[in-house]
């Protein structure tokens, strides 16, 4: 898929009609398009939005599509469009898709002619004439769906959030939703229902009890639906908390006071830290919790260690243990009737009776053996057991400094909410207020979504255990026998779809793990750091400093280019899917990527390095940036791939007293 042009049409700030021709070179594969803070950027990401799937996002509203200029100069009567067309060349098509509003002036009221109307037309290969194209409501979902498009079509400067814990199931669901795996979630959801049918078929066939055991077993899966869609409800509150919240956050990231602005950054500085102290917490916490279960009980039994060492010191004193002569030994020369001296050893003599008396003392192998391990074993303990209270300590020492360090954050925290609330501007005010609600709402999510988890696992594991019961039920007659076979065959179908979806996810982990470290490795400042898909789908970076891999601290920088190392890995297996149809709605393809301010948290060193890289990221990439970011650095790095650059600027003084607007030309 190659983006050829988008053309607005009095868009939000874009006054007028303007097309942006987007580079479509092999080698020269990028688009920027720079301008100051306010002069449009944000508009730019919602007009692919608005077109390809019908809405925007914050900061802009729906109800103020149309451009205020336009408005403002609309006589009455009058009417004047509204629209973002996109023109694409998909798997070898032409494709124009294009959504549009009508307004009408009124007097003083400018009002919505109808609803919005939206077309996709294609070029026909062998007339070269537009024809119509059916099913053009979700056309675009084909392609990228809904829930995929932020990974497509972001903003640079708070994807780092994928490198975060919240980032997980962002992951997570994108990779679910790549492979197809919903399908077999769904596929799950019905074999369920399937084997529920089967058991009240059964039902006719039981006696009492086993009906009971069948009811019970219904019981339990209703159970279950109604926690089910309750996680359901649950989660989607979540997310909305949760985008209320980054609303309001990017409000304070991209408020016109520096203090403000700084206040927050700082505060997200150190949120991002102590996700990272609460990791290093639990891990010292098991490693607590691994030296307790493995060395504790050693300490307890420490006394008797040297009772038991003494008492075999004694017995190697003797002579007796170890033995210097062992009884098979004895034996042996018994039998050949032969001393080791030579001597005849005939039953009777007093040298026969003067070996055998030495068999009183000869030690047995096992005996010696046993002797062997249990001093080595007890000298060991002596000295780990020594260790244990001061490898404890330590732990423990550990998890107070982390623990104390984290309470200092959180306390700068406090206060960086504290000095917001009392600005001297009510709107700042309002915006810290609601989030701190938002906040404590998350968290009482949060703590009731685990809950209901938990109950989620308990109802299943009832449901296992009757389903175990209902397999081993005794049925009389050919057709529950039948219906019982029916039964335990969707069972183990099921129990194969499971199997079948751990294997692919575990695999395309592996597989974008891989992936990850490529395109992070090409990026990264420092040689030591390594990034890394973790099992539980989050993104790290980890050192790798004398051998010790461990987890770091994440910059915010950092964060930023292991979620970009992720885009494109995520865009190079969807260009490797475009021919496999085997479970996925999302057929795979050469995608673009569109990014707003993509340099905004770098160090110098790593935007030289994302600006050089960032071109290998996908086919076409087209980024919006702000002159700030358009470093000496940025440009010449990016320059060798820069096919395309378009500057944005504020309308004239004149124009924009009557309505805000911005105004875009071409420079390369």
């Amino acid at each position: 898929m190659i983006i050829k042009r988008i053309t607005t049409n009095n868009f939000f700030r874009f006054f007028g009609r303007f097309d942006f021709e987007f580079s479509m070179e092999i080698d020269r594969n990028i688009t920027v398009i720079r301008g100051e803070n306010g002069t449009g950027k944000t508009t730019i990401i919602n007009a692919f939005y608005w077109c390809l799937y019908g809405d925007v996002i914050h900061p802009l509203y729906i109800e103020k599509v149309l451009n205020e200029l336009a408005e403002r100069k609309l006589p009455d009567g009058e009417t004047v469009d509204t629209f973002v067309e996109i023109v694409m060349d998909i798997k070898g098509a032409e494709y124009i898709i294009k959504r549009k509003l009508t307004f009408r002036r009124y007097g003083d009221d400018v009002r919505k002619l109808g609803d919005e109307s939206f077309a996709v037309t294609s070029l026909d290969m062998k007339s070269g004439n537009p024809k119509p194209t059916t099913g053009t409501k979700s056309f675009f979902e084909a392609f990228i769906p809904f829930k995929l498009r932020g990974f497509f079509f972001f903003d640079g400067e708070r994807i780092d959030r994928l490198a975060q814990v919240d980032g997980r199931e962002e992951i997570r669901t994108a990779i679910l939703d790549i492979l197809g795996l919903t399908k077999l979630e769904k596929l799950k959801e019905f074999f369920d229902e399937i084997i529920r049918e089967l058991t009240k078929d059964q039902k006719r066939y039981m006696t009492s009890s086993q009906q009971e055991l069948s009811d019970e077993y219904e019981s339990f899966c209703k159970e279950r639906d109604k926690i089910t869609d309750e996680i359901a409800t649950k989660k989607s509150k979540l997310a909305q908390a949760t985008d209320n919240l980054r609303e309001i956050e990017k409000f304070l990231e991209t408020h016109n006071s520096e203090i403000v602005k700084s206040l927050q950054s700082e505060r997200i500085t150190a949120e991002q830290y102590i996700n990272n102290l609460d990791k290093q917490i639990l891990e010292k916490r098991k490693a607590k919790n691994a030296l307790i279960t493995k060395d504790f009980k050693n300490n307890l039994i420490a006394g008797c260690f040297d009772h038991v060492y003494d008492f075999l010191e004694s017995k190697r004193e003797r002579g007796e243990l170890p033995s210097d002569i062992k009884a098979q030994f004895i034996d042996d020369l018994i039998t050949s009737r032969t001393c080791i001296c030579c001597r005849s050893l005939e039953e009777g003599t007093p040298e026969y009776h003067a070996v055998l008396a030495k068999k009183v003392n000869a030690g047995r192998d096992e005996l010696d053996d046993a002797y062997h391990r249990l001093t080595s074993y007890i000298c060991f303990q002596r000295e780990s057991v020594g260790d244990f209270f001061s490898k404890y300590h330590t732990i423990n020492q550990q998890i107070d400094n982390l623990e104390r360090e984290k309470d200092a954050k959180n306390k700068r925290i406090r206060e960086i909410g504290q000095q917001l609330k009392d600005s001297d501007e009510d709107e700042i005010a309002a915006k810290e207020t609601l989030r701190d609600n938002i906040k404590d709402d998350i968290r009482a999510l949060e703590k009731k979504f685990a809950y209901l988890e938990r109950d989620f696992d308990i109802v299943n594991k009832k449901i296992a255990d009757k389903d175990r019961d209902l397999k081993g039920v005794k049925l009389k007659g050919e057709q529950a026998e039948m219906i019982k076979m029916r039964r335990d065959m969707t069972s183990r179908l099921g129990e194969l779809n499971q199997q079948i979806r751990s294997h692919f996810i575990e695999m395309t982990r592996l597989n974008l793990d891989s992936r990850i470290r490529e395109v992070f490795d090409s990026m990264k400042e420092k040689e030591y750091r390594y990034a890394r898909l973790t099992d539980d789908f989050v993104l790290e970076i980890t050192n790798d400093l004398e051998n010790q891999d461990d987890t770091r601290i994440l910059s915010t920088g950092e964060g930023q280019i292991v979620s970009l190392a992720f885009i494109g890995s995520l865009v190079s297996y969807a260009r490797e899917k475009r021919n496999d149809k085997l479970m996925s709605d999302f057929s795979g393809g050469d995608f673009p990527v569109v990014m707003d301010s993509p340099f905004g948290n770098l160090s110098t060193g790593h935007k030289g390095n994302v600006a050089r890289e960032i071109g290998n990221l996908a086919t076409q990439v087209i980024i919006i940036i702000s002159d700030e970011q358009w470093s000496p650095v940025v440009v010449e790095n990016i320059q060798p791939k820069l096919g395309a650059l378009y500057k944005m600027e504020d309308g004239s003084d004149e124009q924009q007293s009557v309505g805000e607007h911005t105004v875009i030309r071409r420079l390369q």
